[in-house]
């Protein structure tokens, strides 16, 4: 198994998509975060996930990957190595826009039937997601449109769900029952 890099892109000040997505890599199978002002390790084992937080795309040498986009970022153009897939909300034209002209797949959440990942319906536990169409997974096994349950816990809001649940979803975490974020 392969540690699974995610790179977090964008404001240092956005801490909401961090917050909803360490505490679900920590539960699937344990996380290294190191951003601007901190490096720490949230498991007692070998971790599965690298998460890099930064405002600006480093060079990239690991063969794959996920880009996540918090939400606005400023740059130039962004080139991915082919193994990496890039995740950010349909609305976010901005990081579209940085990303034209690369190769490497992107994956969008949002409330659109464009979207890849979307919410079928939301209830105070958490929502029924739908996966629209295929994407593969960083290991190259080939995701099918399906719909699956996420768990959230208080304050996690749909956008930090959907987010949170694509990257899962490309990291190879099976839903299983249903994600518990």
């Amino acid at each position: 198994m392969f540690m699974n890099i995610i790179i977090l892109l964008g404001d240092a000040g956005e801490h909401a998509l961090r917050d909803a997505l360490l505490p679900a890599l920590e539960r699937y199978g344990g996380v290294l975060y190191a951003g601007e002002r901190q490096i720490f390790r949230l498991t007692t084992e070998t971790p599965s996930f690298f998460v890099y937080d930064c405002e600006r795309v480093p060079e990239l040498q690991p063969d794959r990957g996920v880009l996540l986009f918090k939400g606005g970022c400023a740059g130039q153009a962004i080139s991915l190595p082919p193994g990496f897939c890039a995740v950010l909300e349909g609305s976010n034209r901005g990081a579209a826009a940085l990303l034209r002209g690369s190769r490497s797949p992107v994956a969008t959440f949002g409330m659109s039937a464009r979207d890849t990942l979307s919410v079928a319906s939301l209830d105070e536990g958490g929502a029924v997601l739908s996966l629209q169409r295929s994407v593969a997974a960083l290991d190259g096994r080939l995701l099918e449109p399906h719909d699956f349950r996420v768990l959230g816990r208080a304050g996690v809001a749909p956008r930090e769900l959907l987010a949170v649940s694509m990257t899962l979803l490309l990291c190879g975490v099976e839903p299983g029952e249903g994600y518990r974020l």
